[in-house]
């Protein structure tokens, strides 16, 4: 029974190496253009990650980290373009206004992520827990900036 045990494991282990996350980027475009401009919650962020989870190895927790945070990766493109965009479009005071905002958002989110991290400290769920946060606070942000003037 243990030996049976053993090479359960050792498969687990192999799949979960082997895993390669897949995210569609156009179910995140879709949540991009589609999310209320209201501050209403996005529902459809984490969507694509879900999907990307029923894949063979992607149920486990490194698994589901690693397509939460190629989610991320888009949402975080669509953050970059949007914070470009608003920095050609304003005056001067504006853009030194939004990078000070944007620094403080980056230090927040990293420390606000690494809080919930720590208070999971001694769970496996605490890679899930942070890399949850970085793509809820990520893809809000990306949102923000989108909308950020009315623009």
């Amino acid at each position: 029974m243990k030996l049976i045990g053993i090479f359960v494991l050792l498969a687990g282990a192999a799949q979960a190496q082997d895993f390669a996350p897949v995210v569609n980027p156009a179910a995140v475009e879709g949540c991009f253009y589609q999310a209320l401009r209201d501050g209403a919650t996005a529902d459809c962020i984490g969507a694509a990650a879900g999907v990307c989870m029923e894949q063979p190895g992607g149920y486990t927790t490194l698994g589901s980290s690693e397509c939460v945070n190629a989610e991320t990766q888009v949402w975080d493109g669509y953050l970059n373009r949007e914070y470009k965009a608003r920095m050609a479009s304003i005056t001067a005071d504006q853009k030194t206004a939004l990078r000070s905002a944007q620094r403080a958002w980056i230090a927040f989110r990293d420390a606000d992520c690494a809080l919930q991290y720590q208070m999971f400290i001694d769970g496996s769920i605490r890679s899930n827990i942070y890399t949850g946060c970085m793509l809820d606070m990520t893809a809000r942000r990306a949102l923000a900036l989108r909308d950020l003037g009315g623009m």
